[in-house]
């Protein structure tokens, strides 16, 4: 029997390799995630001409909207590449010839995952709803003051479906302006030998633009209808609220669990009372159908009862079979729940790797990194179809957001009890 100081050592040993591998996955799996979502949020919003202290503000503010996802997979990683190493080395097998259990490796682990799980919870319940706000202002105050169009000489630019082509600039006058619009039933091209863009509606991203000498084609899909215009000036209003990019919206993704609850649980209420109403109408469609069919057998009135039955058998088709989906309610709880998934995600994760503590494998930190890769990509890509799906199930959309955790806790805890003699 060992005493405990053997098992303190042990323990501080696994969680020194443990802090330093989590340190290195979460620094790769970071950079993933950053170069992916946040330069493209960056490029989104044109932020060229925006000062360094406020575009670091920005990618702050954006950083916790994946940290959420980058805790649970730095977890898994640095899991796997500490048993990988200790296995490797034959330190897992001179535990056990020494009489120690490797439940006391997978104690320590097991604790850290349960530690990050907090964390995540934390990061996904309050700092991407405070993060948000906080990008939400920043953002704004930027777009007050940047044109939405970054007008440089003999330039194209586009923002939704509006395209601008300009000449020469001076101050605030544009010159040689080609305008149109893409897509829609209707096309429009505006053109100008000179003009003037000024912001002036700076909540709504509402802008004026002035023309000098303008002349005007609309036209339709097929171009068999127009209409043209000459005016010495005019004015066009053009209305880019719609360009500001999502994350500035107060998504439920972006929402405290505190919030959501009361909307999910108002969208709850307008769910019940569908299906109540489905059912109601259902059962009186069935009951009208029943009465009919038990009076065939008197021939008088037949044809007007056959046309009734039709009538009622539509009606019923009409109805369905499947209970009505409440959009809101089904995204509001799936996204109450994925916080909470997520969370666990660290644990579940951690538990799926601790069946490679009874494998001798060459280069153990190497391959347990690269297992990990595998397993953190089939775990995403579970969440990424549970979410799919969640407006095609009628039971509540929230479980199947702990499907990945699930598989994850079945397999890792599967594989231990299959090999269970050997911890």
């Amino acid at each position: 029997m060992r005493s405990p100081s053997s098992h303190l050592i042990l323990s501080r040993h696994v969680t020194r390799e443990f802090l330093l591998d989590f340190l290195v996955s979460f620094i790769f799996f970071f950079f993933i995630f950053f170069i992916n979502q946040i330069l493209l949020l960056v490029r989104q919003v044109l932020l060229r001409n925006v000062d360094l202290i406020t575009i670091l503000q920005l990618v702050l503010c954006a950083i916790p909207q994946f940290l959420q996802y980058v805790v649970p997979f730095a977890t898994l990683s640095a899991s796997s590449m500490v048993l990988g190493d200790l296995g490797a080395a034959n330190e897992l097998l001179a535990l056990r010839s020494s009489g120690i259990s490797l439940v006391h490796v997978h104690r320590v682990l097991v604790t850290w995952a349960l530690v990050l799980s907090v964390l995540t919870f934390f990061i996904s319940d309050y700092l991407m709803p405070l993060s948000s706000r906080t990008y939400q202002d920043l953002l704004g105050d930027v777009m007050r003051e940047l044109p939405t169009f970054e007008i440089e000489p003999d330039s194209t630019n586009s923002v939704g479906d509006v395209v601008m082509y300009n000449g020469a600039v001076e101050g605030d006058r544009i010159d040689d302006i080609v305008m149109f619009t893409l897509g829609g039933d209707m096309g429009m091209t505006v053109s100008a030998p000179s003009g003037r863009l000024e912001l002036v509606d700076s909540a709504s991203f509402i802008y004026q633009l002035t023309l000098d000498d303008s002349q005007v084609l609309v036209t339709s899909s097929d171009v068999s209808d127009y209409l043209a215009a000459q005016a010495s000036s005019g004015s066009m209003y053009l209305d880019f609220s719609d360009q500001v990019p999502s994350l500035t919206d107060t998504s439920p993704s972006n929402l405290s669990n505190r919030e959501l609850w009361p909307l999910m649980e108002s969208r709850r209420e307008l769910r019940d009372r569908d299906r109540a109403s489905f059912h109601e109408s259902r059962q009186e469609s069935l009951i009208t159908l029943a009465s009919l069919y038990d009076g065939l057998s008197n021939t008088a009135g037949l044809a007007d009862r056959q046309s009734r039955i039709d009538t009622e058998l539509s009606r019923l088709d009409s109805i369905g079979v499947k209970e009505p989906v409440q959009f809101y309610f089904q995204y509001y709880s799936a996204e109450f729940n994925k916080k909470f998934a997520l969370s666990l995600g660290c644990l579940a994760l951690t538990l799926v790797s601790l069946p490679l503590s009874l494998v001798r494998i060459r280069h153990g930190r190497l391959v347990g990194f690269g297992l990990s890769l595998l397993i953190a990509v089939a775990y995403w890509y579970i969440l990424f179809f549970s979410q799919l799906v969640i407006f095609d199930v009628g039971f509540n959309a929230g479980l199947l957001m702990y499907i990945p955790d699930v598989a994850m806790c079945v397999i890792g805890l599967g594989l231990l009890l299959m090999r269970r003699r050997e911890l």
